[in-house]
């Protein structure tokens, strides 16, 4: 029995209303990318496959006295479930994470009228995302090795689902910088006093006080970084350093 869930920031108790259980994919489905060839067994597979909306099913249940208090609110509670956009589902079970849900299928309110107990399907983003974001700072006068762990499972960057963060902000001064992080580097070459420079891995844009300078930035601007599940080194290098670091991102799991 999970008790109870919330959604949008309600909990299903307000509503009277707990969940029995709960149907929860352990993975989501793949979008696979295969070519059959002919004349060939098998077929060849691209790899770097992504993922589909995964479906979870909540079966809820009235657990109030009045069944005339549950159809005078029936408005109330159909707004609430009602989900044009993407709403925060967090699951009592597992409260340190969350889901991007909406509800696309018909919800059976007659037969939570009718019998107390009805099913929910909730299309989710593939990944559980942390309620609480991560956040690291430094502060460095030189080249460095700057390490950080990842709680997650999944990485992060430019491929990663909607409500999805990774924000690099590097607040100083320096005459060239180069900004590492596992494989993938961006080379920064003009001197920079007193700026603010903000790199974002997931919609993929780099400005400086808020003014886009992805033209006056080299490497790898066609993937940009990629936080990788556990420990992760971000290697900043250059001359004339003397910047505060912070990285901003959201942890993911499967």
């Amino acid at each position: 029995m999970i008790g109870s869930f919330s959604l949008d920031g309600v909990s299903s108790e307000t509503f009277s209303i707990v969940s029995k259980s709960v149907k929860r994919p352990l993975l989501p489905a793949m979008k696979v990318k295969r070519l059959n060839i002919n004349g060939v067994s098998g077929a060849y597979d691209f790899g770097d496959d992504e993922y589909s909306l995964r479906t979870i099913t909540m079966k809820i249940a009235y657990i109030g006295t009045s069944y005339e208090e549950l159809r005078s609110r029936a408005r109330t509670i159909a707004a609430w479930l009602s989900t044009p956009t993407w709403k925060q589902l967090i699951i009592n079970d597992e409260t340190d994470k969350y889901y991007l849900v909406k509800i696309t299928s018909e919800v059976d309110l007659k037969s939570l009228f009718e019998l107390g107990r009805a099913d929910v399907k909730f299309d989710c983003q593939p990944f559980a995302l942390s309620v609480t974001g991560q956040t690291e700072e430094w502060s460095i006068t030189a080249g460095d090795t700057l390490n950080f762990v990842n709680p997650g499972t999944r990485r992060i960057n430019y491929k990663s689902p909607e409500g999805s963060t990774s924000l690099l902000t590097i607040d100083g001064s320096f005459t060239t910088l180069t900004v590492t992080l596992g494989d993938e580097t961006l080379t920064f070459e003009d001197a920079v006093s007193s700026k603010v420079i903000t790199i974002n891995s997931i919609d993929m844009e780099i400005e400086k006080d808020s003014v886009n300078i992805f033209n006056d930035v080299t490497g790898d601007i066609d993937s940009f970084l990629t936080i990788q599940p556990g420990s992760n080194d971000l290697i900043i290098g250059g001359t004339g350093i003397n910047v505060d670091i912070t990285l901003e991102y959201i942890p993911l799991w499967l």
